[in-house]
């Protein structure tokens, strides 16, 4: 018997839980639990999860596999809430997209006789929450793997064992290198669309502007489907945040240049061209075409074997800011 005690059954939680039991894992055994009431019972009847339980030490209790997808904000509770639960050789892992706050958490809480392995399933367009949770929700993603020091060898290989047996593409990432990405593409969006929001609504002439608010302007100011605290954002990803709010800046000023000159042949042709490459760039990624043939094809014509994850970001983000990303990496890593 193999058990596993999934800690939060939203989306991510009860899509984990229906992806192992389609798996067909011999022997398991999941049991889930959720602070909102109706979630247990719902994962239960999509199939994610065997039986619930009410509270968060009982979900881990004799558990071969703890899986936490509550909060990052949370998660330090429900470690210091479930440790003393955990038995010798248990694996604990999360879905949170913060990785140095969770990771530092669990060599304060955790005890030695467990391993814990931080996990991160990047989504990317299969992150659309309106058909609800769905086994298939991993396939062919990226899952980033983020072990402790002090997690075992053979703990990190059955995790990621698990990982491509629900469909997806684990890469081991290196933490500050997985939260600074995470502040390009997660985190970023939502300020831009804060700042957005801020910039047009305290207009004298919001209430005229809005009654023009396209669709465009909809979709940009709502970046996260859901409204963010400001604890999800700062605290982990503050210094590759700002920096990359600098490198906005420095884009936006250079879009501003174009659009200020006068207009000419030249500067329409600079205009286009960014505005062709950044299309391209989206159509790109919404094509997902961030797959492990697709990063070795972009990485080919280097002279530096990069790592997975740098040539992930190179295709999110281009190999220009990949590599200032990479430099600025280095820079914090060598000031602390």
């Amino acid at each position: 018997m193999i058990k596993v005690g999934i800690i939060g059954l939203g989306f991510i939680g009860t899509s984990l839980g229906m992806a192992l039991k389609q798996a067909g894992i011999s022997g398991l055994e999941i049991v889930g639990t959720d602070k909102e009431r109706d979630r247990p019972t719902k994962a239960q009847k999509a199939g994610a999860i065997d039986r619930t339980v009410g509270r968060l030490a009982d979900a881990a209790r004799d558990a071969d596999l703890v899986i936490i997808t509550t909060p990052s904000r949370t998660v330090r509770d429900v470690m210091e809430t479930i440790s003393y639960r955990l038995k010798d050789g248990c694996v604990v892992t999360d879905t949170g997209d913060s990785k140095r706050p969770v990771l530092e958490w669990a060599e304060e809480l955790l005890p030695r006789h467990v391993s814990f392995i931080g996990g991160h399933p990047m989504l990317g367009g299969n992150a659309d929450r309106a058909g609800g949770p769905r086994a298939k929700l991993f396939q062919d993603r990226p899952y980033a793997i983020l072990p402790a020091k002090s997690a075992d060898e053979k703990d990190v290989k059955d995790l990621t064992d698990m990982i491509r047996l629900i469909g997806a593409k684990p890469y081991y990432m290196d933490v500050a290198e997985h939260d600074s990405f995470v502040a390009a593409v997660n985190h970023l969006p939502v300020l831009l669309s804060a700042a957005l929001l801020q910039c047009t609504s305290t207009s004298p002439s919001w209430d005229d502007i809005a009654k023009l608010a396209s669709d465009r302007y909809r979709s940009v100011t709502d970046p996260s489907g859901s409204e963010v605290k400001a604890e999800e954002i700062l605290g982990a990803n503050d210094g590759a945040i700002v920096y990359w709010i600098d490198a906005f800046i420095q884009e936006l000023y250079a879009i501003r240049r174009l659009v200020s000159l006068e207009e000419g042949d030249e500067s329409r042709a600079e205009l286009d061209q960014l505005l062709s490459d950044a299309w391209d760039k989206r159509i790109s990624w919404l094509n997902d075409l961030v797959t492990p043939e697709s990063v070795a094809k972009a990485n080919a014509h280097r002279e530096r074997l990069p790592t997975a994850s740098e040539g992930l970001m190179s295709l999110f983000i281009g190999e220009r800011q990949a590599r200032r990303l990479r430099d600025f990496g280095k820079d914090k890593r060598s000031r602390d």
